[in-house]
């Protein structure tokens, strides 16, 4: 008796690796928001806030990893060094926006899920992630208002388990939300960029 198997590649694998992400992040992240830390000495609170930095790096380099696999239904393969430069790039310049103009953070990520498609592709120069809006211009603005839609629902979501669940439960939901949001978001603009036509 002879058995068939599907020759595509099977996403298990991406997704898997995706919702883990997801989880180990929000897990690690909503251990930060622990009552008491704010009044912990200032160098181990530094020590905190960098170690989330890096853990949101790591996710962020991860989920855009995964999202290119899923789409294109092909082997996770190794991950693009320069992806997890892009990230630290995208996760500080967000950071720092938030601060400065936090109404301007939903144009931000945007521009971030661009630059990480291009970087996930393997693109030395992620700014070239940009073109999409060239490429097919009325589906990438389309998309561009979904993220900042989802950007205020997101916004909405942190407000009510701040104030419904606290601690690191409350901090644990809030970036299970951002992470699943934010993976779903990658994936739908990974295929928006490789179903672009080359040309506008």
């Amino acid at each position: 008796m002879t058995t068939t198997t599907d020759p595509r590649p099977s996403r298990a694998g991406a997704w898997i690796v995706l919702l883990g992400a997801v989880v180990v992040g929000a897990v690690l992240q909503g251990a930060s928001a622990v009552p008491g830390l704010g009044t912990a000495a200032t160098g181990w609170f530094a020590v905190q806030v960098v170690g989330s930095l890096v853990v949101l790096v790591a996710e962020v380099a991860v989920l855009a990893w995964a999202a290119r696999a899923i789409v294109l239904r092909s082997a996770l393969g190794r991950l693009p060094a320069l992806l997890v430069a892009w990230s630290a790039v995208a996760v500080v310049v967000t950071a720092a926006v938030a601060v400065v103009l936090p109404f301007a953070v939903p144009l931000v990520l945007v521009v971030v899920a661009c630059l990480l498609v291009e970087a996930a592709a393997g693109g030395r120069n992620a700014l070239r992630g940009l073109r999409v809006f060239r490429r097919t211009p009325v589906r990438a603005v389309l998309a561009g208002l979904v993220v900042v839609v989802v950007a205020a629902l997101s916004w909405v979501v942190a407000l009510v388990s701040g104030f419904f669940l606290t601690g690191a439960l409350g901090g644990a939901v809030m970036w299970l939300w951002f992470g699943v949001v934010a993976g779903l978001l990658l994936i739908w603009w990974t295929r928006l960029a490789l179903r672009a036509p080359p040309h506008s």
